[in-house]
């Protein structure tokens, strides 16, 4: 199939990412996730490491995305140490890909919103356990580790999968149960982790996946029936300025609620969970979702 062509808005940015490249033969261009349409309006450009990328939208169903979306290998190279301390390494990109999380202040501040973040599921009644047994938790890619190990203190059995191999290690040195492989080994390879968790938490997650669909599928193959999702992503109705480097997709809160009950979950609760702003006004508001597998 053949990309939309049409003129191209303003550039938004020229950045260069120096601890991860691609190779554009190996770009590949996608359709709308939700209705499988190349028909898409592009809305900006952006240029990474010499690449120009479009940030395009369904003008049916509205979602915004990333194309084309590069190699397996550039994903893997940006979740590197470099990706948690990009504020030292590469301050100019701190608004458009990574985290702050090398100094101490910054984990304390993780350590403490993860605290509370899983009161906050006790007090909806997604307790850790039902009186008689412990409920398992899977966290997908949960980086360093602090919403696990929340988790765990609270009472959870908890597993996590992550790609990083800096956020697995820190994850291990905090104790934690911490799978290295993507989420499709554990959903088809890994045969008694069927239908096996009780919850499946993916904070901030959903946004940097090539196939969401997908992943959703493959979670809810994992859960046991009725099981609950937590999730956490970014959500706009316009075109977005932030995040443009490790975020793929675009979605509004209703655009994210077809795309949940199209892939088998009901939403049974939803909030604000707080702004990532940048100083020239421009903000990324987040929401938290709380589905149960129908």
């Amino acid at each position: 199939m053949q990309k939309q062509s049409i003129i191209t808005p303003k550039r938004l940015f020229d950045l260069r990412v120096t601890w991860a490249d691609f190779r554009p033969d190996e770009f590949q261009y996608i359709p709308c996730l939700l209705c499988g349409t190349f028909d898409y309006v592009v809305l900006t450009s952006i240029v990474i490491n010499w690449a120009e990328f479009y940030i395009v939208q369904c003008p049916h169903c509205r979602v915004i995305w990333r194309n084309p979306i590069p190699d397996s290998s550039f994903l893997n190279n940006l979740y590197s140490e470099h990706y948690y301390n990009v504020k030292e390494h590469s301050p100019d990109l701190i608004y458009q890909v990574g985290i702050a999380d090398s100094h101490g202040a910054d984990q304390d501040m993780r350590r403490r919103k993860s605290r509370e973040e899983v009161q906050r599921w006790v007090q909806r009644g997604i307790a850790p356990t039902d009186g008689n047994e412990t409920m398992r938790l899977l966290e997908i890619g949960g980086g360093r580790g602090y919403l696990q190990q929340a988790a765990a203190k609270e009472g959870w059995n908890t597993t996590g999968i992550e790609i990083s191999p800096h956020g697995i290690k820190e994850a291990i040195s905090k104790g934690l149960i911490v799978l290295p492989i993507p989420l499709e080994e554990l959903a088809e390879k890994y045969v008694p982790y069927n239908r096996y968790f009780d919850l499946a938490v993916f904070f901030d997650f959903l946004e940097h996946v090539s196939d969401p669909a997908r992943v959703l599928r493959m979670i809810r193959h994992l859960l046991k029936e009725e099981g609950v999702i937590i999730l956490r992503t970014p959500v706009t109705e316009q075109c977005p300025t932030l995040h443009l480097i490790d975020h793929i997709w675009h979605f509004s809160e209703s655009t994210l609620q077809i795309l949940l009950e199209r892939e088998g979950f009901n939403i049974f609760e939803k909030h604000e969970s707080g702004i990532f702003r940048s100083p020239d006004g421009n903000f990324i508001n987040n929401l938290t979702v709380y589905a149960r597998k129908t």
